[in-house]
């Protein structure tokens, strides 16, 4: 268990590093000063979108399973403390939405008990002792005042932050400057408190946040609102303990645009794509197509929202689709690409650039060589022969029959991306075959994943004997011909059917492969006992990612049958 859950720390997703972190610490394989730290470098890391998203990640993984550690144990919380105390107020202003977006799995008693723990903290920290007299502090306290009037009065600066009074209620200014300088991160001054930053993380206490950090607690709460669980719907509370009361903004633009004063264009793009995964449909509209991040989820969320727009919206979406479909099917061909490569013949020829052909060159080089003094023989290659690549005459078939049915969006779009990457190899004839109850070819748009995506639609029941009865239909050479199955396996009709397909594939040498379904975490999910029995009739059967399936493609291309 200690080496498991230590090399999931290390190496799993950023949802899995947290909660193996947390499990460690539970099963008291590390202390709780190690929660602290290692959630304490999270925030440090945290620098770009992509940081941000992890921190965001790890932290749910985390609470999910260690959250009353933070009450509990000080030797877990003291570090966050620090961190958050120290950073300057644009670093954390920069990582707040993903902060908020980590603690937001408590449910939002838990977020208040933990801002209960947290104030009791930073109270701790503070020295109220006073050695002096009351009188005495009566008397610096008037000089205090009479000093600063008199500065007022000359017009000369007293250091307090504009808009604020002689540094008492200092307020965050509406438009921060987004460059963190840190070689003057020390010497800026410090408009949010210590508890006034778990307040905006915790999305609690909104009303005893000064006006310009009010706006800040706002924004969020437009997306994460007061939460779920516990304490959810008590949101009139005067002891402050819910989430704000401030009106929804109007319209989706104009969150955007809040978004874009108070966080800047990077952080907005985002919050944005964080509310479409949540399925917010309005927000589509303002993700600006050069600046978001690609993702699969978010993909996939457009996607299944797009499903039900009207095709006045829809086209609208269009450059938000096309640019996540082009970034995404760009990486993945460049991770498949060595899987991918030397699947042509070699060809002999004299223009150099390819690797030498050793045998070749020493035949056609006999008539040049010459023995040495020593007796040796030397062949000296004026006629050096090199080897290319060039295609293969016979082309290869492969057949995707993927399941549309429902829960299998994340499936079809992999499997989507994944056929217009095979698609561009040469040796290679791609089809693509949706399938529910119905089947239908989807072959003519499999070199433009953008259209093939936006005309499949999950739904339905699920009757793989159909698919793959179709696929039969496509085989000319069986024996150049490879078909996979993408689906969860759960046939929704007589298994006898699935069965006798699937042999009759296999006698007929057709390379079989049963990819399994994967859910929104990357976790194989398909019906075990089905799989088994395909196995036993010919189909091998295995959680494959692109990249392994693309393995699998070229071996087979390659006459590798292992």
């Amino acid at each position: 268990m200690d080496d498991a859950l230590g090399a999931l720390a290390r190496t799993g997703s950023a949802l899995v590093q947290g909660a193996a972190l947390a499990a460690r610490v539970l099963l008291d394989l590390d202390d709780a000063e190690v929660l602290g730290a290692r959630a304490a470098g999270w925030i440090d890391t945290a620098t770009g979108p992509d940081g941000r998203l992890a921190l965001a990640r790890r932290l749910v993984g985390l609470l999910t399973g260690a959250a009353p550690l933070l009450q509990s144990a000080p030797t877990a919380l003291d570090p966050l403390l620090d961190r958050i105390d120290t950073l300057t107020d644009q670093g954390f202003l920069d990582r707040l939405p993903a902060l908020r977006g980590g603690f937001d799995t408590l449910s939002p008693a838990g977020r208040g008990r933990l801002l209960d723990t947290v104030t009791e903290r930073l109270g701790d920290r503070l020295d109220l002792s006073l050695g002096a007299s009351p009188g005495l502090l009566a008397l610096w306290t008037a000089a205090d005042a009479a000093g600063l009037a008199a500065v007022t009065s000359l017009g000369l600066p007293t250091g307090a932050p504009e808009g604020s009074d002689g540094g008492a209620g200092i307020v965050v200014p509406d438009e921060p400057d987004r460059a963190e300088d840190p070689a003057g991160a020390e010497q800026a001054p410090r408009a949010l408190s210590p508890t006034d930053r778990w307040r905006l993380l915790l999305g609690r206490e909104s009303e005893k946040l000064p006006d310009g950090a009010r706006r800040y607690a706002h924004a969020l709460d437009e997306l994460y609102g007061a939460g779920r669980g516990e304490g959810s719907s008590d949101l009139s509370r005067e002891s402050g303990a819910g989430g704000g009361q401030e009106a929804a903004f109007p319209t989706a633009r104009e969150w955007a645009e809040e978004l874009d004063a108070l966080f800047g264009a990077e952080v907005r793009e985002e919050v944005l794509a964080r509310a479409a995964d949540q399925g917010r449909t309005d927000v589509l509209a303002e993700l600006d197509p050069a600046a978001v991040r690609p993702s699969v989820d978010l993909l996939t969320s457009v996607l299944s929202l797009a499903g039900g727009m009207p095709e006045s919206q829809l086209a609208k979406l269009r450059p938000l689709v096309r640019r996540l479909v082009e970034e995404l099917a760009k990486e993945l061909a460049t991770r498949m690409r060595p899987a991918l490569t030397g699947l042509a013949t070699p060809r002999p020829t004299r223009r150099p650039g390819g690797r030498l052909d050793l045998p070749r060159t020493l035949r056609a080089n006999l008539a040049t060589t010459h023995r040495t003094a020593d007796g040796r023989t030397v062949v000296v290659p004026e006629k050096p022969v090199f080897s290319t690549r060039s295609r293969t005459e016979a082309d290869w078939r492969l057949i995707l029959v993927v399941d549309v049915s429902g829960s299998m969006e994340a499936s079809v779009v992999w499997s989507a991306l994944t056929a217009a990457v095979l698609g561009g190899v040469p040796t290679l004839s791609t089809h693509f075959l949706a399938f529910s109850t119905d089947v239908i070819d989807l072959t003519d748009r499999v070199d433009d994943p953008l259209s093939l995506l936006l005309e499949v639609r999950v739904g339905g029941g699920t009757h793989i004997a159909a698919g793959l009865a179709h696929a039969r239909s496509l085989v000319t050479v069986p024996s150049r011909t490879l078909v996979v199955v993408v689906s969860d396996f759960e046939e929704g009709y007589p298994l006898g059917g699935l069965l006798g397909e699937v042999r009759s594939l296999a006698s007929s040498g057709v390379h079989l492969m049963g990819c399994a379904a994967l859910d929104d975490t990357g976790t194989p999910r398909y019906s075990v006992p089905v799989a088994q029995q395909l196995v036993a009739a010919g189909m091998p059967v295995a959680a494959l990612s692109p990249l392994a399936l693309a393995r699998w493609v070229g071996d087979r291309l390659r006459g590798e049958t292992r």
